[in-house]
């Protein structure tokens, strides 16, 4: 096949929230618009508006491991950017949230503690604090919440921490992001063990195979290595929701991968 599309079925016990993806060679579920590969300019697609509220069903991670494929060494690391001179990469952020009410972002849930900030309402807690403090202490798209109240715990306890409202002390962490670019799928597999989301808008990479053309890459370029925890947050100048970048991996020929991490302080 010249194309493989990703769909999604329910492989998992009654009452459990968990799903899995796989490749298969039918046509994309019902309903479901794959983007295109490329794009003239970047096309940015909206989010859910509820994914930033938590509940179980909500905070469910979508897990797929992709036999996706690349070339090794195809194409070179366009240029890595840390956090913006106009403010530190590291500061608190106290935050005044309602309880179990709209947190006022969306988030990014992992399945361990990164925990990344996709989009934030144009109302609501983060708005307030951002219209109370400097531009260099605002919160932003990218941002990572590295803690909540002094604790680093997994990315699902953080977001009850600020569900449960009050004053919430945040440690945040402005985004290092780099793009892998020139990746032929026609020279061998990927080599990652991919995650996602549900209501998300990146891909989580959970481990890079020793044998993969993802470490061989990594081995030409060691200052733009992709590691495992690295969120991949646009494919091929495209952002979108988690299930669009995952059939963007999994069915373009080329692939130029956006890789966001919090920056080391």
């Amino acid at each position: 096949q010249d194309a493989i599309s990703l769909r999604c079925v329910l492989e998992a016990a009654p009452g459990s929230t968990m799903f899995s993806c796989r490749p298969c060679c039918s046509e994309p579920e019902a309903g479901f618009e794959p983007p295109p590969c490329t794009v003239q300019a970047e096309r940015v697609l909206p989010n859910d508006d509820d994914a930033g509220t938590f509940d179980d069903a909500a905070a469910s991670e979508v897990f797929g491991r992709l036999a996706a494929q690349q070339s090794p060494g195809a194409g070179d690391a366009k240029a890595v950017q840390g956090p913006s001179a106009s403010g530190p990469a590291a500061f608190g952020a106290q935050v005044n949230f309602e309880k179990e009410g709209d947190l006022g972002m969306n988030l990014d849930i992992t399945p361990r503690d990164r925990l990344r900030i996709s989009s934030i309402h144009e109302s609501g807690p983060i708005a307030a604090y951002n219209a109370s403090v400097a531009e260099g202490l605002r919160l932003k798209v990218g941002d990572f919440i590295h803690s909540v109240n002094g604790t680093a715990v997994d990315s699902k306890t953080k977001v009850s921490y600020m569900s449960a409202g009050g004053l919430v002390d945040l440690d945040i962490r402005r985004p290092r992001t780099f793009i892998v670019t020139g990746l032929d799928k026609t020279q061998g597999k990927l080599g990652l063990d991919l995650t996602f989301h549900a209501k998300g808008s990146a891909a989580y990479i959970k481990t890079v195979f020793t044998n993969g053309l993802v470490q061989a890459w990594n081995q030409q370029h060691p200052e733009a290595e992709v590691k495992g925890g690295d969120l991949i947050v646009s494919v091929n100048g495209q952002t979108g929701s988690s299930k669009e970048l995952v059939h963007l991996i999994g069915s373009c020929g080329t692939l130029d991968l956006t890789i966001a991490r919090p920056v080391e302080v």
